[in-house]
């Protein structure tokens, strides 16, 4: 059985950040924090089997479920404005919500646009300086994400569709040259990692990549 909060943090008058904290009733030494997409949700099918995939390991779930694409002053920021807003809303949550616990084992799974404020963690390392990092379609061609991603000092996952348009073969080529990274690029998948017109194709894309996230969940927690 699981314990689950759903509640919100409210970081100033523009920003209430919902989230929803999943913990086993047997106190768990590992957490999986999941920072989702603009337009893909925490509800969305690799999210959703993610989530039971680590509440079947013994790993507590903490959604981040951050509302940018509603809020009209979020949109009037600049990009950098913009990125830093994610960071501290992303900040803000983990800071209330997880004061009181001490995690030995921590991952970070982003996807799209939340490896922005994953990447400024990664470099800055104000919340989980020993996380491990799992990037779902990251942005490639933001070059903090890129950067972080390539220069990690920690095992991560970066998983990418060939036909997603943040694919760079050049980049991801790059990525091998880290050892700590490993690299899954799913044929003709899109940026929600689905292949368009093809629901058996996308099923079993989904299946390999909940597959080898949980491969990498099973090896690192603790």
């Amino acid at each position: 059985m699981h314990q689950i909060s759903a509640d919100q943090v409210v970081r100033n008058e523009h920003s209430t950040i919902p989230y929803t904290w999943i913990r086993h009733e047997q106190p768990s030494k590992n957490i999986c924090i999941m920072l989702p997409g603009l337009g893909y949700s925490t509800d969305r099918p690799i999210f959703y089997y993610a989530t039971s995939m680590c509440l079947n390991n013994h790993v507590d779930v903490l959604h981040i479920n951050y509302t940018f694409a509603k809020n009209e002053h979020f949109k009037k920021q600049n990009e950098a404005e913009q990125e830093s807003w994610m960071y501290e809303d992303v900040k803000a949550v983990i800071k209330e919500v997880l004061r009181d616990t001490h995690y030995e084992q921590s991952f970070l799974l982003s996807k799209s646009i939340g490896t922005i404020p994953m990447a400024k963690e990664w470099t800055q390392k104000n919340l989980f300086p020993n996380a491990l990092g799992i990037w779902l379609t990251p942005l490639l061609k933001v070059d903090t994400v890129y950067q972080a991603i390539m220069k990690t000092e920690r095992p991560s996952l970066c998983v990418i569709g060939d036909a997603d348009h943040h694919y760079i073969e050049e980049k991801i080529a790059s990525l091998k040259n880290n050892e700590l990274v490993n690299t899954l690029v799913t044929p003709k998948a899109d940026h929600s990692l689905e292949i368009p017109g093809d629901i058996i194709a996308s099923i079993h894309a989904a299946n390999e990549v909940i597959a080898f996230i949980q491969e990498f969940i099973i090896r690192n927690k603790i």
